[in-house]
């Protein structure tokens, strides 16, 4: 019976580790927080996408008449708690969730990434995975740890802000601050769905922001026509018009990146000074962590630091929802039998959606 070890326990890879156990594997999965947890760091953010299009048939047939509405706009702390921890306790994942474990290392008994690289002789040979607390072998990996371990920096080019500023990088921890930022000024970074998530959070919370954007557009997040997501037509076209006509609570600085932080002094880009800052909020997006692979001969993109062919795939897709199907061999690592699976093949790219992270994976287990 082949070993298959699934590194992360959020949807992908509780979905991971369902597909491989009905296909007769003997499955293991190791979390380094607990299930769903990424996904807490959400608050009371929804999903832009309905039930239905974030849990496969296999979670349907665990949980059945457990689920709620197909068309159910859930919150992180939401889906964890009705779908993602029931699906934990419950045959056949029941019993083979490692929380808490942390994956310090992955290689290959007794070889190198310089070892036969390229080679099928390398797939003759368990992965050895090391963790915070033992060494665990496996035949096959699904890496689902997620694209969104570490956040980027939010300095000029995506490059460190020469001063040891502390920012809130996460909407949770942003809406857990809302009581705390009353009555202050927040200087908010970025322009993406989360910064829009953001700035429809403070609108009426009495809190002075200046919103720093690098589009020169008087509507700075980007609009998708006629876009099928309702919710996310409603989140993007909300803050696209607080900043197009900014409320007495609202500056908009556009062509706008952090050169330096001093106290609570912050300059712009073209020597602009936003006075009396009281707190940063970033977002300004998330990679991840590529140092556990190191010893593997894995194919990083440059661009992303997700699935080189996978980047190399879908580089001019600029939608979530226009993915196209893509074949086992867009979707591999180079390392046989080493899967990155869902937004830990994208990385930085913008343009995952857990329903199309499902069709790959359901591409990938039908390699098995």
């Amino acid at each position: 019976m082949r070993r298959v070890l699934v590194i992360g326990a959020g949807p992908m890879g509780l979905a991971a580790a369902l597909g491989a156990h009905a296909r007769g594997c003997e499955v293991t999965v190791v979390e380094r927080n607990d299930v769903g947890s990424s996904l807490r760091a959400w608050g009371p953010t929804r999903f832009f996408s309905p039930l239905a299009m974030n849990v496969t048939p296999l979670m349907r047939g665990v949980l059945g008449g457990d689920l709620p509405a197909d068309d159910a706009l859930l919150t992180g702390p939401e889906f964890v708690d009705r779908v993602l921890h029931p699906l934990a306790e419950r045959a056949p994942l029941q019993g083979r969730i490692r929380t808490q474990t942390r994956v310090v290392a992955v290689g290959r008994r007794g070889m190198t990434k310089g070892d036969y690289a390229g080679h099928p002789l390398r797939a003759e040979r368990p992965f050895r995975v090391v963790t915070d607390g033992d060494v665990l072998e496996a035949d096959i990996i699904f890496d689902a740890s997620g694209g969104y371990l570490v956040p980027n920096h939010f300095g000029l080019g995506g490059l460190p802000v020469h001063a040891h500023a502390r920012a809130l990088r996460t909407l949770g921890a942003l809406h857990a601050a809302r009581e705390e930022l009353r009555g202050k000024h927040l200087l908010l970074v970025g322009h993406g769905h989360s910064a829009a998530n953001a700035l429809n959070m403070l609108a009426d919370n009495g809190t002075r922001v200046t919103w720093a954007v690098r589009s020169p557009n008087r509507r700075p997040c980007t609009e998708v026509a006629n876009d099928p997501l309702p919710e996310r037509q409603r989140v993007v076209a909300a803050a696209n018009g607080l900043a197009e006509s900014p409320p007495s609570w609202l500056t908009v600085q556009r062509r706008a990146s952090v050169e330096a932080v001093d106290g609570d002094v912050v300059t712009l880009t073209g020597s602009r000074r936003v006075e009396g800052v009281d707190a940063i909020a970033a977002f300004t997006g998330y990679r991840p962590d590529n140092t556990p692979v190191s010893e593997l001969a894995i194919e990083i993109s440059p661009v992303t630091d997700g699935g080189a062919r996978l980047y190399r795939a879908i580089a001019n897709v600029t939608d979530c929802l226009a993915v196209p199907r893509l074949a086992p061999d867009d979707l591999a690592t180079g390392e046989p039998n080493y899967w990155f699976v869902g937004s830990r093949i994208y990385g930085r790219a913008p343009t995952f959606l857990l329903q199309t992270g499902y069709q790959q994976l359901e591409t990938i287990l039908a390699t098995l």
